[in-house]
């Protein structure tokens, strides 16, 4: 999907700090799913557990790590610039296919409407484009969930449609999912190409910007 040796573990954004989960930051992220159940739950079915224990976690970022190392899906927590504070979660998904990447992202509650998910957002499709040759990304949104369609109005993606009743939320309520594209054209005229980020391969060395994501 990425680049031969080309997978990003770290970015850096003007405000966070997006890289792969470790099962260190295990007990961050629990204390960030406890404080945004109510916000999580309408729309994250993966909330329904919750709350848990945060030793839980551990065998889950095992997994996300594993699955990242290998190339198979890449998973990310957000932090501040300190990496004290996990700010929520976001990922460059490989489910869509092979020209295609899947965002999807969730920022805590004491955090929300301050810009974090724009920013992080501009942040993975900017990565996405300039390391791996894929030819548009893809986010999936329910139809209801009016701050996220903010978000991906805001950064440019158009709604290509809806699938109905695609899953179920926590609630066990069928949820209808808006499906919203961004070709490499439109990344290449947009201004996200102009965003200022910097992007850490595995060993944490700074990956070039790729010349052929350029015209």
């Amino acid at each position: 999907m990425f680049h031969k040796d080309a997978a990003p573990y770290r970015i850096e954004t003007r405000r966070t700090t997006i890289r792969c989960w470790d099962p260190k930051d295990a007990a961050l992220l629990q204390q960030a799913i406890d404080l945004s159940l109510d916000t999580l739950l309408p729309w994250m079915p993966w909330a329904k557990d919750e709350p848990k224990e945060y030793r839980t976690k551990i065998a889950t970022l095992r997994f996300f790590r594993g699955s990242f190392d290998l190339g198979k899906d890449f998973v990310y927590g957000i932090f501040d610039g300190a990496e004290t504070t996990a700010l929520g979660g976001c990922g460059l998904h490989t489910r869509a296919g092979q020209h295609s990447l899947e965002i999807g992202y969730w920022i805590r509650s004491d955090h929300q409407n301050q810009g974090y998910a724009t920013e992080v957002t501009k942040a993975l499709v900017k990565t996405a484009f300039e390391f791996s040759e894929i030819d548009n990304i893809q986010i999936m949104c329910d139809v209801k969930n009016a701050a996220s369609l903010r978000v991906i109005e805001k950064v440019g993606f158009r709604k290509e449609g809806v699938l109905l009743h695609r899953q179920k939320n926590a609630n066990g309520e069928f949820q209808d999912l808006q499906v919203s594209v961004l070709l490499r054209d439109d990344y290449l005229n947009s201004d996200i190409p102009a965003e200022s980020i910097s992007v850490f391969d595995a060993v944490d060395e700074v990956m070039p910007v790729a010349a052929s994501s350029r015209r």
